[in-house]
């Protein structure tokens, strides 16, 4: 129990200043909660070290921390104006060099992308300069309005407030930047920047948002798994030129199902349409190389150059193009024969067809001859080649005939030659090429003579390079493509694949359907690019034609023709009785042996065609030697020629031949030749193995 009392009675004299007020408590308890003894009251009081400092002291620490902050704010600031500098230059150097643009047309592969970035160029210099007109305007306004306004002096610092100000503000911008980025180092000055994914998004982004290998790998693995394309490992190969190059194992897919999103995967890229090609592994069911194509890989294609007259072989390798990867696109024309699918536009004649004419005819062991039955085709060449132009589906026919009847007969002159298994090609015996475009056009009968051609031709030297805007088997004949050295593809329809590289050339990557063909001279897209199967040549990769010029090629005849080219060997013509039907001229005449004598390049041929034509004339079968046959051929022979140097001749070409005597006019018996025996002797000089078997 607490009882309060009254307060205790303070005696006299006490000095109750140290005496704390309290009140008495009774508690129940007998336990006594305060310690007993004394309380010191101590007064509060300044520390030493306090009393001992000084005001000198005091000043130095805060003058110090001050300086400190302000070098440290004034080194962070400068790091910010430092790279907001550096970055603004380089996006300046990309605006006013309309580098931006460049990204947008792919690189600057024709001449209207050059125009289109000069003209950018021009504007954005006109842009900068008036700008910078305003900025001085701005500034002399300000000027201005302190003088008038503000009440300040023309001639005192009033001039320089203005540009410091807008000095001030490009600084502080330009260190605001920086900051950014400095915060930012993953994304390049220039790039487009995306909303952010979340961390675990798994959608796929554009190739360009990319700026290096981890970046790269990830954008790729991202789109093909969207597609349900597996991957076990993705790898960067490096940065090219013309895009990137990336190693795939995938996992649980096949090649072709790349192929087969290869659409989708261009737009999941965001490239250009065909930019996403692959290269399947021969060696490797689920290795590829997949190229990712951004800018034109034949940009720099360097300007070609035409062969000098004569300077070439078929045995020698001539280079008219290149490869995406930097190959040489060699062309080996000995025992070589093409097939050239592509649409209009795809640059077939002036490109593929062009190139090949080019060299064959800068070899000083070939000939060629070019036929189209429903358009110009190779004019530009004419002088060089063998026979001139061939235009009209008859025209096409006929000299295909002509050419399976060389190939055939030049079995036996190859035997006669002892060339061996193949053809040896040389000046005199050159390698015969028909160039033929339009292919589908051909009649009927025609497409049937070039695939007997393709057979029988490889081993006598006499090659088939055909062109068309399709192959389908009504248009190429029945296995026809089978039947070529090399298959080459320029822009396309996709059915053609099959058809003209065989099944499951898709699926590994060949891809023509995907290229687009030009649309003008300005507009060139892929013109010339092309996909290409045969020997040497299993990749699927890019390759380009060479682009000559007519002027180069016009150039190039004239050097040809004054040069001089091989023609027609005398023995396969004679073989194939087409002396009298092929004439360097291009002239052909009947079936008649004085017309093929005309080609026969030997002395006693004119005096064995002109006995011939006299028996025509004449209508005889007989005629007499001094009476006829002499004079006859006085204007060839002069007076030296008699029956007996006449006799020689005749028997040194066809040594069973005899003079005979009939019955001629009023006389019975008069001594002459017969119109056969002079044919023998015809007969002998167009084809000489036969007065060979004949002496024998």
């Amino acid at each position: 129990m607490t009882t309060e009392t009254e307060p205790l009675t303070v005696p006299a004299g006490w000095d109750t200043s140290k005496v704390i007020p309290g009140q008495l408590v009774d508690r129940d308890d007998t336990e006594d909660d305060i310690a007993p003894g004394i309380i010191e009251i101590i007064q509060p009081r300044t520390p030493m070290t306090r009393r001992a400092g000084s005001a000198a002291m005091v000043v130095a620490a805060a003058t110090g921390r001050a300086v400190g902050l302000t070098a440290r704010g004034s080194w962070i600031a400068g790091g910010w104006f430092w790279a907001g500098l550096r970055s603004s230059a380089y996006l300046g150097y990309r605006y006013v060099r309309a580098h931006d643009l460049q990204d947008v047309l792919g690189g600057m592969n024709k001449g209207t992308d050059w125009n289109k970035v000069q003209l950018a160029r021009k504007s954005r210099w006109r842009f900068l300069g008036w700008s910078a007109l305003g900025v001085a305007g701005l500034n002399l306004a300000g000027w201005i309005a302190l003088v008038a306004g503000a009440g300040m002096t023309a001639l005192d610092y009033s001039w320089a407030i203005p540009p410091a100000a807008t000095g001030l503000l490009a600084a502080t911008t330009m260190a605001l930047y920086g900051r950014y980025r400095l915060n930012a180092p993953g994304i390049a000055p220039g790039q487009v920047v995306a909303e952010q994914d979340a961390m675990d998004s798994d959608e796929p982004f554009p190739l360009s948002y990319c700026v290096g290998g981890e970046q790269v790998i990830e954008c790729v693995s991202r789109a093909l798994a969207h597609e349900g394309i597996g991957t076990r490992t993705i790898d960067v190969l490096g940065h090219r030129d013309w895009g990137w190059e990336i190693d795939v194992v995938l996992q649980g897919s096949a090649p072709g199902k790349v192929n087969a999103a290869a659409d989708n995967l261009d737009a999941l890229f965001d490239i250009k349409r065909g930019g996403t090609l692959i290269e399947p592994d021969l060696d490797s069911a689920a290795h590829l190389v997949l190229r990712l194509v951004t800018a034109d890989p034949f940009a720099h294609l360097p300007r070609p150059a035409v062969h000098g007259p004569n300077s070439l072989s078929v045995r020698d390798v001539a280079v008219r193009g290149r490869s995406m990867d930097g190959a040489p696109l060699e062309l080996r024309l000995r025992g070589m024969s093409m097939l050239i699918i592509g649409k209009s536009g795809s640059a077939k004649t002036k490109g593929a067809l062009r190139c090949i004419a080019e060299v064959i005819t800068a070899c000083r062991d070939a000939i060629a001859i070019e036929m189209d039955p429903v358009k110009g085709g190779l004019r530009e060449f004419e002088g060089v080649m063998a026979a001139p132009p061939i235009r009209g589906g008859a025209d096409c026919t006929e000299w295909l005939s002509r050419l399976v009847k060389i190939a055939s007969a030049r079995n036996d002159v190859k035997h006669n030659l002892n060339m061996g298994d193949l053809w040896e090609p040389s000046a005199k015996y050159p390698v015969i090429f028909a160039i033929v475009d339009e292919f589908i056009y051909l009649p009927k009968e025609a497409k049937a003579l070039a695939i007997e051609l393709l057979r029988i031709g490889r081993e006598t030297g006499v090659h088939l390079i055909f062109a068309a805007q399709e192959s389908t088997e009504d248009s190429l004949g029945d296995a026809i493509a089978d039947s070529v050295t090399y298959r080459v593809m320029l822009a396309s329809r996709a059915e053609d694949i099959r058809l003209t590289l065989g099944t499951g050339a898709a699926a590994a990557g060949y891809r023509p359907d995907r290229l687009q063909p030009a649309v003008d001279d300005e507009r060139v897209y892929d013109a010339g690019k092309a996909f290409i199967r045969g020997p040497g040549y299993d990749r699927p990769i890019l390759w380009k034609w060479d682009r000559l010029s007519r002027d180069q090629v016009m150039q190039a005849v004239g050097d040809r023709k004054a040069a001089g080219r091989p023609w027609f060997d005398a023995d396969s013509l004679a073989a194939a009785d087409l002396l009298h039907v092929i004439r360097r001229d291009g002239v052909t005449e009947g079936a008649s042996l004085a017309g093929r004598l005309d080609r026969v390049e030997h002395d006693d041929a004119a005096i064995v065609a002109q006995l011939l034509r006299t028996f025509e004339e004449r209508e005889a079968v007989f005629l007499p030697t001094n009476e006829v046959l002499i004079p006859a051929l006085f204007g060839l022979t002069g007076a030296d020629l008699d029956s007996a140097k006449l006799a020689r001749i005749l028997q040194s070409h066809a040594p069973t031949v005899k003079a005979s005597r009939d019955k001629w006019g009023d006389s019975p018996q008069v001594r002459g030749w017969s119109r056969a025996a002079v044919e023998q002797a015809a007969a002998g000089l167009i084809d000489p193995s036969k007065a060979r078997l004949q002496a024998a």
